[in-house]
This record gives C-alpha cells, sequence and structure tokens, in this order.
C-alpha cells in the first residue's frame, strides 16, 4: 500500500514567504518568476506539486504575499516594505 504524502500549497507559499521575508531588505523588488524559482529551491517545495497545473505556484506565491501585508504588490513584481 502506498503512504499518500499530505501536502498544502498554499500553506507551504505562506510559510516560505514568512521565512523569507526575515532575510529580505526593505525595497528589495523580486518578480514573481524570482520567488517561484526560490521556492523550487527551498525545503517547503515537495515534488507532489509536480502533479498540479502549471500556475499553480505563483498564484500560491501570490497568495502569500499578499497575506503577508509587507509586500508592495505591482503587476508581476513585489517590493518588500
Amino acid at each position: 500500500m502506498q503512504k499518500t504524502i499530505k501536502y498544502n500549497l498554499n500553506e507551504e507559499t505562506r510559510n516560505f514567504i514568512l521565512a523569507f521575508e526575515k532575510s529580505v531588505p526593505s525595497g528589495k523588488v523580486y518578480s514573481n518568476k524570482e520567488l517561484v524559482e526560490l521556492f523550487h529551491q527551498s525545503p517547503y517545495y515537495n515534488e507532489v506539486i509536480e502533479k498540479y497545473y502549471s500556475t499553480a505556484v505563483s498564484k500560491a506565491i501570490w497568495w502569500a504575499v499578499k497575506r503577508s501585508a509587507r509586500w508592495v504588490i505591482d503587476r508581476g513584481s513585489y517590493t518588500k516594505n
């Protein structure tokens, strides 16, 4: 019997953003693509995501940044407050 992996993409991207923003200086700008790449390299990433639709991670990153309230959101870029 195969063991099922429980993984919540929105929760893990939020955890990633909350941990990541502690090391980001105010005024630093990241594109959505850069944050997605950093997320893929982080311990919050899990291969199970590859079964999701292709834009799932970028949408989850956007949602995590928005919920953080420590970033200014422009179209495709995020500036740390």
